[in-house]
């Protein structure tokens, strides 16, 4: 449990989110960059702490700890936040009556996008003072975790809201999934009509994303959630005196505490510590190795002296569906501007040739 693959495993996640990061920056995809940012401030502690406190529980670094704890709480609710965000968009992508999004509709999605990923974690970071029994606990091999006063009050304001965006994140996918099958051919029709560079791999990956994550952390959510209630009773909650009492004590679990408790529960908290680590493999996994991040790979190989051979592009054939996208700007009303107006089945697209971003 918790061998040298777990440092080694959460190193590899900061490299394996990162790398593909720069060309997501470029897209300006909020949701998608909002998973980035809850991924790397949660899994670069995760890899210094399973360095520092590798072989031990010393009680150090207070205020680091104090920090990072608060951004796991922040964390285990952003990243859930963000696949709600990424999931709605792609559901409103799949049954967009329009192509085109004017700049206005960028922007309140934007908005709206950093009130879910941002907002609502950032609440809940404030929110886990309340429940915030002591300063933090440190475990061998994992380092600082934030503390929760085991209550009715944690319950609600801390402990359901992972599961509540997922479940959230869920049904969007499956809506967006749904939609995008049942209108495959009408985006085909799309594809032939527009001419645009924009493939659907970034949607069934996007959507890919979002499954396994949430495969992955509903079930380790739900069973550990079950446990604590069946085997832990609720604490009462008076007051905040009580609660807060004795507030700078600082739990520390060694190895052979941790796995001399139940094995099933210490199985799931061990793969619930892995998840940011997964979570960045899993992001790699689609995007690390996407048309758009090999590009973005050979420019940045040039710029630093190393030219790469750039591989002429097959055309594009029928069989490759495209989905519309953003576009970067505002489509000009002058009368030699690109945009055409194209009829599918009988639901008015309007294309944008230039400029488009990522999903």
């Amino acid at each position: 449990m918790f061998s040298p693959a777990y440092a080694v495993f959460n190193f590899l996640g900061i490299f394996f989110v990162l790398l593909p990061a720069g060309w997501h920056w470029t897209a300006r995809n909020t949701a998608t960059l909002l998973f980035i940012f809850w991924c790397v401030v949660n899994i670069v502690p995760a890899a210094i702490n399973s360095v520092i406190w590798y072989d031990r529980v010393d009680i150090k670094a207070p205020i680091y700890c104090d920090i990072v704890t608060k951004l796991r709480v922040g964390g285990d609710v952003g990243v859930p936040a963000a696949l709600l965000c990424i999931t709605r968009q792609l559901e409103a992508i799949a049954a967009a009556r329009q192509a085109y999004f004017s700049s206005k509709d960028r922007q309140r999605r934007r908005i709206v996008d950093l009130a879910i990923g941002l907002g609502i974690p950032t609440l809940i970071m404030i929110l886990h003072t309340v429940v915030q029994g002591h300063r933090y606990d440190i475990i061998e091999r994992v380092g600082c975790i934030p503390s929760i006063y085991w209550s009715l009050p944690a319950v609600f304001l801390v402990i359901i809201w992972p599961v509540l965006l997922l479940l959230a994140a869920a049904v969007y996918g499956g809506l967006a999934l749904r939609l995008f099958v049942a209108r495959r051919y009408q985006f085909a029709r799309l594809l032939e009509s527009s001419q645009s560079a924009i493939s659907t791999s970034r949607f069934i990956r996007l959507i890919a994303l979002a499954a396994l994550q949430i495969a992955y952390t509903v079930p380790i959510a739900l069973c550990l959630r079950i446990i604590q209630f069946v085997t832990i009773p609720l604490n009462p909650f008076h007051d905040w005196a009580e609660v807060h009492y004795g507030f700078n004590y600082v739990g520390t679990i060694t190895l052979k505490q941790f796995e001399s408790g139940p094995k099933t529960y210490a199985r799931l908290q061990e793969l619930n510590y892995w998840s940011y680590a997964i979570s960045c493999a899993i992001f790699f996994l689609f995007f690390g190795m996407g048309e758009e991040s090999v590009a973005s790979y050979r420019r940045w190989a040039s710029k630093i002296g190393f030219p790469m051979r750039t591989e002429e592009c097959s055309p594009r054939t029928a069989t490759q569906i495209s989905l519309p996208a953003y576009p970067r700007s505002e489509p000009s009303l002058l009368k030699d501007d690109k945009a055409a107006g194209t009829t599918v089945d009988g639901v008015f697209i309007t294309v944008q040739e230039e400029n488009f971003t990522s999903v």
